[in-house]
Parts: structure tokens; C-alpha cells; sequence
């Protein structure tokens, strides 16, 4: 980053506080969080890996998919592995594809037609249909290849469940509240993922790594829903949302913990859907010309980082509160969107496309093949572009 381009990110993190009413950067203050970022520190890869030694499961979540993030969860694939781990549980594929998955990871030969298969209702639903995603079971698959004999095999584990479209009408809104009550038979997506971990795992004393949205990777803290992220699939109970993490938390407690990848969080929605990350400090850390070297993973428990305030986010409170580790992947100027899978909608699933949309204008049976490709590129752009809504 450019000394440009430093200047530049610190006038939008002080414009940023502007506007929420927060005094500017106390430049004595960030110097000590470089100062303990820098000190305390350690590679991403093997940070998230040692948490094994502790925790029974670790949450690894992050809002908007970027290249890097999915190139990221794809390394650690071997370093959990190396850690006695040979279970990854995964948010973007539903337990009625669970036999794909299972014969994808064991197979002589990767496919790439029944990895799609395996991820394609559920990406449908959230246009999320990328190389790096799709990469990460190539991963586990490659770890299968190289295993010792008398090993097990490391598996994918679907957590989501398919909606039940048939449960209403061809025209009815799939993103409304109430279509959403008849869509999920089998209860909220978020008490589902933690009964088939708890279930999977938890039951026969196994660890796992899960890859989710922030929203379920969260465990300690219950957060305050959003006016527009939480009006359809979300489990509110007293004001609070109850996420998948948070349900795993409740049965075991410090047994599980979450990794946050360094992205926006949610807002209220006043100055914005989306707000920085401990009111901006840890991304001033990162611009300054003493920044740490990055990529970096770090303890968000106690220290000053611990302490740093998220005012701004729905949630409130510390960081301390949201996750044990923050991982800094990459700067914003640097995020690259994911790279869509060519080809993901076709003639010959067109169809199957369509009634498994949540989007009123790809269900419809005008919605052609360049709608859903528009749509994932639309997506990937819209990713790389997260950080340009912090206002």
C-alpha cells in the first residue's frame, strides 16, 4: 500500500468516525495496538490449527466471500489435518447432497461435476457458485489421496437443509418473512447446523473446522438482529439472534470458539448496512506506516485489542465479545472478489435452477442462463465492493 493510499484510508476512517459521532484516532493509543498486534502475532495458517489444542470446534466465519479468504481455507485443510482434525463442516452445502460430498472426497478422481451438484441449491439461493469455494473440497479430496493406510478419511459435512419449495405457491415472495415459515420444515437453518454438528461430532468426541457466515460462527455473543439481513431465516429469540455457533456454545461451552476473517461488520443501518471493525482501529493498524506484517493472526480476548469498542455494529461491546482470533488477510484496497464458476446454470439445469431460487426474477420461467451468470458476477462484484459502502 502506497503512502497515497495510506493517507487515503485514514481520512475515510476518520470520516468514518465523523459521522457516527466518535472522536478521531487516538495516534498514542494505535501505536500500542501495532505495538501488541506486532508482538503477539503469529501466521494464519497454523494460529487457527493450534486452537485444536484447546477446542473441540472452531468457527471460522466471514460475511462477504473474497479470492483470498477461499485460498485461505483451502490451506488449512493440511495444517488442521496435521492437527489430528479429518472433519470440516460447511454452511454452503445442505445435508441432502451429503452423499455427494461423501463420494467427491473418497473418489480416485476429483469431479468437478459432482462438486458443483453438491453446492448447488444452496448457492443458488445466496448466488454463490465460486472457484475458491469449490476449491476447498479439491483440498480435502487431495488430502484423501496422500492418507495413510488404516486412516480415516476426511470428510465434508453439509450443515444447511434444502427449503421446501413445494410448501408454496409457484408465485409466491421466497424473501418474504411469511413464505419463510412454510419454507423451513425442519425449523431455522441456524438450530439445524448445530444439531448436525453436536450430532456428527460433539456425540463422538471428534473436532471439526467450520467454514460459516459470520452470523453462525459467532458463540459467546447473541447479536442484536439487523432490520434487513435478519427479516427472513433467522432464529430471534429475547431481541437476540441465535446462530448456529451460538446453539454449539450453549451445549459445550469453551469447547468451541470462533475465528472472525477481517471483514465489515453489520450496522444499524443509519449511516449504512455495514461498519468497521472496532470502530475502525484495527484498520488503522493496518494502514499505518508502522503497520504489522500482514497476513497476521491474532488473540481478540484480552490486551488492548480485547478492549477495542465496536459502538458502531449492531452488536455493541468489545471484539473481545464477538471472537477468541481475528485473522488480517488482506487490506480493502486489496480485496479481490471470488471468481465465479463458469457455467453454473446451464440449459440442462435451467430449470431445476429456477425453482430453486429465492430471487422472484430467476424463478420466473422467462430468467435465462446469462441471468444466473449475471447474478454471481453481480454477487462477486458486489464482495469486492463491501468495504466502498463503509460511509
Amino acid at each position: 500500500m502506497s503512502v497515497s493510499e495510506d493517507d487515503a484510508m485514514f481520512e475515510t476512517i476518520e470520516h468514518f468516525r465523523q459521522r457516527r459521532r466518535l472522536p478521531s484516532i487516538d495516534h498514542g493509543h494505535l501505536a500500542s495496538v501495532i505495538d501488541e498486534i506486532s508482538l503477539t502475532g503469529s501466521e494464519p495458517i497454523k494460529y487457527v490449527a493450534n486452537l485444536f489444542t484447546h477446542h473441540e470446534i472452531v468457527f471460522v466465519g466471514h460475511n462477504s466471500p473474497s479470492r483470498k479468504t477461499g485460498i485461505f481455507m483451502q490451506e488449512l485443510i493440511p495444517a488442521v489435518n496435521g492437527a489430528g482434525v479429518n472433519l470440516l463442516a460447511v454452511e454452503w452445502a445442505c445435508v441432502d447432497d451429503q452423499s455427494l460430498l461423501d463420494e467427491l472426497v473418497t473418489a480416485q478422481q476429483f469431479d468437478e461435476g459432482i462438486a458443483r451438484s453438491a453446492l448447488f441449491r444452496w448457492g443458488l439461493r445466496h448466488h454463490f457458485a465460486y472457484v475458491e469455494y469449490l476449491d476447498v473440497l479439491r483440498a480435502v479430496w487431495a488430502i484423501n489421496r496422500t492418507r495413510q493406510p488404516n486412516t480415516p478419511a476426511f470428510r465434508v459435512v453439509a450443515l444447511d437443509y434444502d427449503i421446501d419449495v413445494n410448501a408454496v405457491t409457484e408465485n409466491a415472495d421466497l424473501l418474504s418473512p411469511y413464505a419463510w415459515e412454510h419454507l423451513r420444515a425442519k425449523g431455522p437453518a441456524a438450530r439445524h447446523m448445530a444439531d448436525v454438528l453436536l450430532r456428527e461430532f460433539v456425540d463422538r468426541g471428534q473436532k471439526a473446522l467450520v467454514f460459516s457466515r459470520t452470523a453462525n460462527a459467532l458463540t459467546r455473543l447473541k447479536r442484536r438482529p439487523h432490520s434487513l439481513l435478519d427479516r427472513i431465516d433467522t432464529e430471534i429469540v429475547d431481541g437476540r439472534v441465535v446462530g448456529c455457533g451460538n446453539h454449539v456454545y450453549s451445549a459445550i461451552a469453551d469447547q468451541a470458539t470462533t475465528v472472525l476473517i477481517h471483514q465489515p461488520l453489520t450496522a444499524d443501518g443509519e449511516h449504512g448496512l455495514f461498519t468497521l471493525p472496532g470502530d475502525g482501529y484495527l484498520d488503522a493498524a493496518f494502514a499505518h506506516k508502522n503497520r504489522p506484517h500482514f497476513p497476521l493472526a491474532f488473540d481478540a480476548t484480552n490486551g488492548l485489542v480485547g478492549r477495542l469498542p465496536c459502538s458502531t455494529s449492531l452488536d455493541g461491546g468489545h471484539i473481545s465479545q464477538l471472537s477468541q482470533g481475528w485473522v488480517f488477510l488482506e487490506s480493502s484496497r486489496e480485496v479481490r472478489g471470488p471468481t465465479p464458476l463458469p457455467r453454473w446454470v446451464t440449459e440442462t439445469n435451467l430449470a431445476e435452477a429456477r425453482r430453486w431460487s429465492l430471487d422472484p426474477q430467476l424463478r420466473s420461467s422467462d430468467a435465462t442462463v446469462q441471468d444466473f451468470e449475471n447474478a454471481v458476477n453481480n454477487s462477486a462484484a458486489a464482495a469486492e465492493l463491501s468495504w466502498t459502502q463503509i460511509v
